[in-house]
């Protein structure tokens, strides 16, 4: 082993005999000393924490409350959603779309609508944007996604603590692929 010795005085005799003896010396660490066997208790194992039962999707608000001036003479409704928040979908309905439609050259349309909801979150009042196509399928199309339009409820949207009618556009998306048999 090679150590150094701090005392200068002393022969490197002595300091190498002082390295070799058996009897530990306190500025001097050993290979022996440094390697010590310790005995480490473990931590008892933990128990596994009990099993969470599942997130249930958090509850959509059902009611929308805003701060914003009273409607101006001559409007019905606040346009949604630049006047006041879109008010959140509570309950949509199933587009029934008729046999005779699917299938055909079209693989989907898409209708947009301008729907009023009222002070209780009902659809009221349902306009067609641009005009509707005379020609089949179109017509029964319109018909089928304004009868779900009609099922559909919204949260209700309070302006200056009264419940108050929003006009909102509404696209939908039909497929009218035929189903895999």
């Amino acid at each position: 082993m090679i150590g150094v010795c701090p005392r200068a005085g002393l022969a490197l005799v002595v300091c190498g005999a002082l390295l070799l003896s058996a009897a530990p010396v306190p500025w001097v660490s050993t290979a022996s000393a440094a390697v010590k066997k310790k005995t480490v208790k473990k931590a008892p194992r933990k128990k596994p924490a009990p099993k969470k039962k599942a997130a249930r999707a958090p509850k959509k608000k059902k009611v929308v409350t805003v701060d914003v001036p009273p409607l101006p003479p001559g409007r019905t409704c606040y346009r949604a959603p630049s006047e006041v928040p879109e008010p959140p979908l509570l309950k949509s309905a199933e587009i029934e779309v008729p046999d005779t439609v699917k299938g055909g050259a079209l693989k989907s349309a898409l209708l947009v609508y301008d729907v009023t909801i009222d002070k209780s979150g009902h659809i009221s009042e349902v306009k067609t944007v641009g005009a509707p196509p005379k020609e089949p399928p179109w017509p029964q199309l319109h018909e089928s996604a304004i009868e779900a339009l009609k099922k559909y409820r919204y949260a209700k949207t309070v302006v200056r603590r009264a419940a108050a009618p929003v006009c909102l556009l509404v696209s939908l998306n039909i497929d009218l692929r035929r189903e895999a048999e």
